[in-house]
């Protein structure tokens, strides 16, 4: 398959040691794919070049089912492409049919630690030790030297959130160039934050269910609402109007309302059904 030693086949004779064993160091990302699933092919070459990318901080482990049944019978492999993560012994997340390719680093990333460099890690100490503003300062600093570095505007939104600075932190990151906001942690951050915001700045939700039901049609009051249910616990309605505004109103707010739902999906339980069918029909958006 390759030379690279992060990426390996699996049988059913070596799966046991590549994988259970292996997810105790680390993840372990199960690729189930056959010559003959035109999708699965684009999944294995996108997962390829993703471990090359990595450098060893995730393994994956290929199985062709149609050389490996046993191994598609035991992990319940029904239908291709189908991807399982591994960690500590445990699968920990799996998921059906070809993700958007720039999923893949986002669903990867939840599990794997980020390198961080010795200005991050001085940031982090800083922060940890309360002194915030030198940590923000050192940070601001690393922007200027190298604003091509995403991890730096990244981790000051981070320590600003969770200093409880959430408008600070959002003016930070919108004010980024439209390429930076759309890398995968920054515009997760966003997401988080757009939420936050909206439900620190809305209405009451009787209200906003009324002025929705006058103008269904109003993707800011939706939003607003989806907020509002979120911290009412309410997450079911919520991803509900989410879902209407990624369907309905793609391009509304830079379509937050794809990220938002995605980011609390990643904060789910994957096992869980009605997780899974939320994923499914977002993932059907996109086709």
């Amino acid at each position: 398959m390759t030379d690279s030693p992060y990426i390996l086949e699996g049988t059913s004779q070596n799966f046991d040691r590549l994988v259970i064993g292996n997810s105790h160091k680390g993840l372990v990302l199960v690729d189930f794919w056959a010559p003959w699933v035109g999708p699965s092919l684009r999944q294995r070459e996108m997962l390829t070049d993703l471990a090359r990318a990595y450098e060893g901080r995730f393994l994956l482990v290929s199985v062709n089912t149609d050389e490996q049944k046993n191994l598609a019978q035991r992990f319940g492999v029904r239908s291709l492409p189908n991807m399982k993560l591994f960690r500590r012994g445990e699968l920990v997340a799996e998921y059906h049919g070809v993700q958007p390719e720039a999923d893949y680093p986002r669903i990867i990333d939840q599990f794997v630690a980020k390198q961080l460099d010795q200005v991050s890690r001085q940031a982090i100490a800083a922060w940890q030790a309360g002194e915030v503003e030198q940590a923000l300062q050192s940070l601001a600093e690393a922007v200027i030297e190298r604003p091509d570095n995403l991890d730096y505007p990244a981790l000051m939104g981070k320590i600003l959130l969770r200093e409880g600075r959430e408008d600070d932190a959002y003016k930070l990151l919108i004010a980024l160039p439209e390429e930076a906001q759309a890398e995968t942690e920054i515009k997760r951050l966003l997401s988080h934050l757009s939420l936050l915001l909206a439900a620190r700045q809305a209405d009451p939700i009787e209200v906003l269910q009324q002025r929705l039901s006058d103008n269904p049609d109003d993707p800011e009051t939706r939003f607003e609402l989806a907020a509002s249910l979120l911290t009412a616990d309410q997450l079911e309605s919520a991803l509900e109007h989410l879902l209407y505004l990624a369907h309905h109103h793609t391009k509304f707010r830079n379509g937050i309302a794809r990220q938002a739902m995605q980011t609390l999906l990643d904060m789910l339980d994957p096992q869980d059904e009605q997780v899974a069918n939320y994923r499914r029909a977002l993932y059907r958006l996109n086709y």
